[in-house]
Formats: structure tokens, sequence, C-alpha cells
């Protein structure tokens, strides 16, 4: 087996800063999901998505301090975000690639 990627090893240390559920639910149920409609709603409304912007920020940083007890990944390396999405977006093709190739032997 080959050792672990550079990306796998991001995204190893990413799991490990992040292992706290109410912060898992501030990140994945919370703050992800406001930036993301903020950025849907840049062009309709930019001062909501500037609020959902930085208040998702605010909600996964504060995540980090109270639960955590640790320092935001973003601010140690300010890619993170493209990388993590990367790292998923990565992780869905390699599941749809699974799921569409036929299984031998079952």
């Amino acid at each position: 087996m080959s050792a672990p990627s550079k990306l796998d090893r991001f995204v190893v240390k990413y799991r490990k800063d992040h292992t706290h559920p109410v912060n898992h639910f501030l990140h994945v149920g919370a703050g992800w999901p406001m930036i993301a409609l903020a950025v849907i709603l840049v062009p309709f409304r930019p001062l909501w998505s500037l609020g959902l912007f930085f208040g998702g920020y605010a909600l996964m940083f504060f995540g980090h301090f109270a639960f955590e007890k640790n320092q935001p990944t973003i601010l140690k390396h300010p890619s993170t975000p493209f990388v993590i999405a990367w790292a998923v977006i990565r992780g869905l093709c390699g599941g749809l690639l699974r799921l569409a190739t036929p299984q031998r032997g079952r």
C-alpha cells in the first residue's frame, strides 16, 4: 500500500481538529450552509450575504474556541476551505464511480 498523499494527511489533521460533536454541527449543520447561502445570495442581497458569510465563520470559530479548545485550522492554513472542498468532491466522485462500476462475484 502506498503512503498517504499530502491531501489525505491534511484531511486526517482536519478531522482531528474537529472531533467535538457540537463543533462538528456548528461547521456542517450551520456554518458551511450559511456560507454557501451567502455565496448564492451575493447578486441578490449583498448585505445579507455579507452577514451570513461572517456569521457562519463566527459560529465555526466559536465552536473551536468553546468546544475544541483549539485554534481554527483556517488561521493556520488559509487554503483549508478549498482543500477540504476538493477532498469532499473527490470522495463523492469516488463513491459515485464505485456505485457505477459493476460488482463481480456477488
